[in-house]
């Protein structure tokens, strides 16, 4: 049955398999020959075969010969394990031969008719003898005559040579049967080593023969013992042989094509499957081993529009597919040797080409994206011209290693100021005074350790954070950060050569001491620069923080205590804390209000209105934290209860404060009130800042976990000012990011502001997050976002922050707008 094999890659030990199928022949016709056969046996077969006039011995071994070259004309094709069998009637052909003639004639009658097979195969059919090499042939013709003279010892070994025939005994037929079965295994075993030793798969050759060939081995032998009760009762039974053999040819053919069909698209799934890589590195290996394994190709390589090459070709000719998406060309499959000629492998090469492309460039596309975030985040959080952190960078980053340190470790903060920038600039010209600020920055940079936190804050401002100062009394502390200061001071000053100009600059430096979990990085600027002014008009080269000379915390004290007696006036009815509402507006032609962001206000009776800005700095480092933010919440959801209960249910969203989220009870407070005022918890929004949810506080992290546990959603307010702005999207539970203001309003005007708030809103798509842009102020800006795809905006162009009654208002006005138009589209 198994008639040749062959792999897609050069035998490596194809001599060594020669010369065993060789020394198998020799060694087997030896055997056989070497038995003494009774007198008057060979001629009482050979008459079986003679022909009128002829010989009865060349008779028969040309008949004999015709029947093995007639089975192995018939073939029918299967894939196994990285190589091609084929499969014929080899079996059947053993059968009669083994019936017939002398058991000393059947292994070189067979090798006789197997080597005309293949002849004939190479002299007619030109498409056959492109792909089988002489040598495969000489394998095949080897491997096949092996297994005939192993069935012949067999059926020597079991029947003999000298028993009667006549009437087909029971056990002449199952001789034949067990020698038909040994001519199966032995062929089939040589052909699973000729495909292993190509670097075939051993368990999946085996796999796929043994599912292909029992069906036929079972035919082959019935058909075989057929033609030999037909020659043995009438020999005219014979004509009805042919279209027998052609209608179970045919059944074959469907079976194995069914079989191969269907191991061949699985496997075409599983390479599809392995695809999808979002590293162009990662897709293109998937896409060369998904070629060479469905297409049976020593090797494949690819080639991208850019230049770039992933895989290797040896020498020789290759066929090529372009790779396109669309109107977008993005390389071209290299794969080694013709192109296919079948149509199936021509189909299926174009639908692998298709999605190799569509792999390919999703790859491409997704590298470009996060080498564009790398260089917006690189650009968002660093002083173009010095390449240390800036302000937003030190606010960001600062606070997450403040919020790592032991609340009780000191922590120092530097503020220096160039004395007399000014007169480079005016003398040398600005480009002379940035090159005298990189100077600055580099000195700055080599005079700390490797933990401290550097910061050009703008102009000729620095900032140094030293959080590596170790545990201790606060005076040594202060001692050892005003230690520090002296020594930058003075590696700053030493002498700098500008434009051919020997120059010294000096600094005055402010120095702030204080426990890591005391106060912020805001708080800590604000007194490193009284401390830092305080130096200038001393006129010395360094000063440090001292609590008695600030005005503002003892300002500060006094307007926490006028806070608690707005929290009680709060609760008395005399109300001084309001919530104004700002809606979010879809960017949609539906123009719904997508939430409500609740934003607090203090009507203070003496200082008048007040921002948050201008009170929750000193709150945050307060205990009135904990009762402010229970206050917010329970308006903010009271007010949306009451939009639900009027049929104008829309989310509301408060910001959360890093303090807020450190109250382990805030998960049990968020529970109480949406329970007593029966408001879903899906339809409030907690917004916090990015720096907030990539703290490293375990317990921030419970807190954040059980708040989303009950339903809750969160929201990255402010996005893009951070440090790790992008990573945040993807390793926390997050539903909303909202877009900052600063991003929006450069957008028209800054590629690099255009260029976060395109990436963040492609990204935010990519994950199913809702995007929000903030400040927007002008129509253009509307336009472009929703050109971008971004979900809802809020700004003073749709709306400024708004009372309750002016918010439900809005929220009325809204719905009716939406449902005139989905009634104009006929969808309400």
């Amino acid at each position: 049955m198994i008639a040749l094999a062959r792999a897609h890659r050069a035998l490596p030990s194809r001599l060594v398999v020669l010369m065993v199928a060789a020394a198998g022949l020799i060694v087997i016709t030896a055997l056989v020959a070497s038995r003494r056969l009774p007198e008057g046996t060979v001629a009482a077969a050979l008459n079986r075969f003679s022909i009128e006039g002829l010989p009865a011995v060349p008779t028969a071994m040309l008949t004999g010969a015709a029947i093995a070259m007639v089975s192995q004309l018939a073939r029918l094709r299967v894939r196994a394990g990285g190589g091609l069998a084929r499969l014929a009637w080899g079996e059947a052909a053993v059968v009669v031969l083994l019936a017939f003639l002398p058991p000393e004639l059947v292994p070189p009658v067979a090798l006789l008719g197997f080597a005309g097979a293949h002849a004939a195969l190479h002299v007619f059919d030109a498409r056959a003898s492109r792909a089988r090499p002489v040598r495969e042939s000489i394998y095949g013709v080897a491997a096949l005559t092996v297994g005939a003279g192993l069935a012949t010892l067999v059926m020597v070994l079991i029947w003999g040579n000298g028993a009667d025939r006549t009437g087909l005994p029971p056990r002449f037929i199952v001789a034949l049967c067990v020698a038909a079965a040994v001519y199966f295994v032995a062929t089939f075993a040589l052909v699973v080593l000729r495909i292993v030793a190509a670097g075939g798969d051993l368990r999946a050759s085996v796999t796929t023969m043994v599912t292909s060939t029992p069906l036929m081995l079972v035919g082959n032998v019935t058909v075989g013992l057929v033609v030999v009760w037909a020659c043995a009762t009438s020999g005219f039974l014979l004509l009805l042989l042919p279209p027998v053999l052609w209608l179970m040819h045919q059944f074959y053919a469907n079976r194995i094509g069914e079989d191969d069909e269907r191991r061949t698209w699985s496997e075409f799934a599983d390479v599809a499957r392995d695809l999808n890589r979002l590293d162009e590195r990662d897709a293109a290996r998937a896409g060369i081993a998904g070629a060479v394994r469905l297409f049976h190709v020593p090797a494949a390589r690819i080639v991208l529009a850019g230049g770039r090459t992933h895989g290797d070709l040896p020498p020789g000719p290759y066929s090529s597919r372009t790779l396109t998406v669309g109107s977008v060309a993005v390389g071209e499959l290299h794969l080694a040797g013709p192109e296919p000629h079948r149509p199936r492998d021509r189909l299926m090469l174009a639908t692998f080409g298709d999605a190799l492309a569509a792999a390919m460039h999703d790859a491409i596309t997704h590298g470009e994206l996060r080498a564009m975030s790398e260089r917006t985040t690189y650009d968002a959080v660093r002083d173009p011209l010095t390449g240390l952190f800036n302000r937003a960078a030190l606010l960001g980053r600062g606070n997450v290693q403040l919020a790592a340190r032991p609340a009780a470790d000191p922590v120092a903060l530097l503020l220096l100021d160039v004395n007399d920038f000014k007169e480079v600039n005016n003398a040398l010209g600005h480009t002379a005074g940035d090159e005298v600020l990189k100077v600055i920055a580099r000195r700055v940079q080599s005079a700390g350790a490797s933990d401290d936190l550097h910061a050009r804050l703008g102009g000729d401002e620095f900032a140094v954070l030293i959080t590596d100062l170790g545990a201790g009394a606060d005076d040594l502390a202060l001692a050892a950060a005003v230690e520090r200061a002296r020594r930058l001071g003075a590696q700053i000053a030493a002498p700098m050569q500008i434009d051919g100009v020997v120059l010294s600059k000096e600094t005055s430096i402010g120095v702030v001491v204080a426990p890591a979990g005391s106060a912020d990085l805001t708080e800590l600027l604000r007194r490193a620069d009284i401390a830092m002014y305080q130096a200038k008009d001393g006129g010395q080269p360094v000063a440090w923080y001292d609590p008695a000379r600030d005005d503002a915390s003892t300002d500060r004290l006094a307007l926490l205590a006028e806070l608690r007696e707005a929290l009680n006036a709060t609760n008395s009815g005399d109300e001084q804390l309001t919530l104004d509402l700002q809606p979010a507006i879809a960017l949609t032609t539906a123009s719904s209000v997508t939430s409500v962001e609740a934003l607090l206000r203090w009507r203070h009776p003496r200082r008048g209105r007040l921002m948050p800005a201008q009170f929750l700095p000193a709150v945050e480092a307060s205990e009135l934290i904990a009762p402010l933010t229970h206050w917010v919440l329970e308006r903010a959801i009271f007010l949306a209860s009451g939009w639900r209960r009027a049929g104008l249910a829309t989310p509301v969203s408060v910001n959360i404060s890093a303090r807020s989220l450190a109250e382990r009870q805030l998960p049990e407070t968020i529970k109480d009130l949406l329970a007593r005022h029966r408001f879903p918890a899906e339809l409030l929004v907690l917004e916090i800042t990015e720096t907030v949810m990539l703290s490293n506080s375990g317990v921030i992290d419970d807190v954040l976990s059980r708040i989303r546990r009950l339903g809750v959603q969160l929201a990255v307010d402010d996005f893009g000012t951070g440090y790790s702005a992008f990573t945040v999207l993807t390793k926390l539970p997050v539903q909303e990011v909202k877009i900052d203001r600063e991003f929006v309003a450069q957008m028209l005007d800054s590629p690099k502001a255009a260029a976060i708030v395109q990436t963040t809103v492609d990204l935010g798509r990519r994950i199913g997050l809702r995007v929000v842009a903030e400040g927007v102020e002008h129509p253009e800006q509307r336009i472009r976002l929703a050109e971008l795809g971004c979900t809802a905006a809020q700004g003073f162009l749709f709306y400024p922050p708004l009372s309750p009654d002016g918010l439900q208002a809005v929220l009325r006005e809204r719905r009716q707008l939406q449902r005139r138009h989905l009634r104009a589209e006929g969808t309400g």
